[in-house]
């Protein structure tokens, strides 16, 4: 976008016209006319003279007109548009224990299959941070909070189950969720807890840490994943598909509930396939809105500087002219 800072000064571009006339109308009739016999020879000199005269003109009106605008200000503006947002803060919490093996999300296993959907999620929430919590009898933190969306997405890709687990501590997971959350200063502060089995180690109960996030006006969604029944599940190699069995996972759907309840977000999600954990983060997605604002501004950069070199370099061609071709002309 371009303007002028000063376009008051443009009003001075009236005065060119006058000048104009100034110097080749009332100018030239105050001058002095003397006959004269040889007309031949006044009237070569008389061409020569007003070439030049009109050449000098041209130069002075044209060093005007780049004063004129030097003092308007020119200046050329670049448009960024300012995002003012007091958006979520999101942690995923992660179930990684051997359970989340199982293959009843074909053609992935449950944590192959709530990896895609959270990156999914991500991708439709530019404007959030994002933080990563990964819990089997443990909780650690995969990602901090971040606007760095990509790497929230490289922890998500080479999330791995920990087949080394013997217990779930969904209660652990929960708690570390929180620990992220409870300083944050965003407007809304949400965990969405995913998964597939039943808390049965940790120092931390679900309840207890449900209550800890309640106490920070945290949002706690929980889903679980997981088919009734009998489930596919790897035998022998967790990583060989062409080797499996079934197994029982059991899914404590209850205190999943509760966990929902005392957070203030209603019922717990339970989700057999893809396809529904994608519909419940939607869900969430629509829920979850962030507030946003955008100014756009302009970022403004002076130009009245190649006016003035131009003005300048107009000058300097009208005293080289005035030397070298004036001596050599009579008045």
């Amino acid at each position: 976008m371009f303007r002028f800072a000063h376009p008051l000064w443009l009003l001075a571009l009236v005065l060119l016209p006058l000048f104009w006339l100034w110097q080749t109308r009332w100018q030239h009739s105050r001058k002095l006319r003397l006959p004269f016999t040889r007309l031949g020879i006044l009237r070569q000199i008389a061409g020569e003279n007003r070439f030049w005269r009109y050449f000098f003109l041209v130069l002075r009106v044209l060093v005007l007109l780049c004063l004129i605008l030097a003092l308007a200000q020119p200046q050329w503006g670049t448009g960024t548009r300012d995002i003012n947002k007091s958006g979520v803060d999101i942690v995923l919490a992660l179930d990684v224990s051997g359970s989340m093996l199982a293959l009843d999300f074909l053609p992935k296993n449950r944590l192959e299959a709530a990896a895609d959907v959270a990156l999914d999620f991500i991708s439709k929430r530019p404007n959030d941070r994002f933080g990563l919590v990964a819990f089997s009898e443990y909780a650690i933190t995969q990602s901090p909070l971040t606007f760095d969306h990509q790497a929230v997405r490289e922890q998500l890709q080479q999330i791995s189950v920990n087949l080394e687990a013997s217990g779930t501590a969904i209660g652990l997971g929960l708690a570390k969720a929180v620990a992220r959350l409870k300083n944050s200063q965003a407007q809304s502060k949400v965990v969405i807890l995913i998964t597939d089995g039943v808390n049965n180690t940790g120092e931390i109960d679900p309840e207890t840490a449900a209550r800890m996030a309640k106490a920070f006006d945290i949002r706690v969604y929980p889903i679980g994943v997981g088919s009734d029944g009998l489930v596919r599940y790897p035998m022998g190699d967790p990583f060989d598909r062409s080797s499996y069995g079934m197994a029982f996972v059991e899914l404590d759907m209850e205190t999943l509930h509760h966990v929902a309840e005392i957070t203030g977000t209603g019922e717990a999600a339970k989700v057999g396939n893809s396809q529904q954990l994608k519909q419940i983060m939607d869900q969430i997605d629509d829920m979850e809105t962030t507030p946003m604002a955008a100014t756009l501004r302009y970022i403004w950069a002076e130009q009245f500087m190649p006016l003035l070199w131009a003005a300048f370099a107009l000058l300097l061609v009208e005293l080289i002219a005035r030397l070298l071709v004036m001596p050599i002309l009579p008045e």
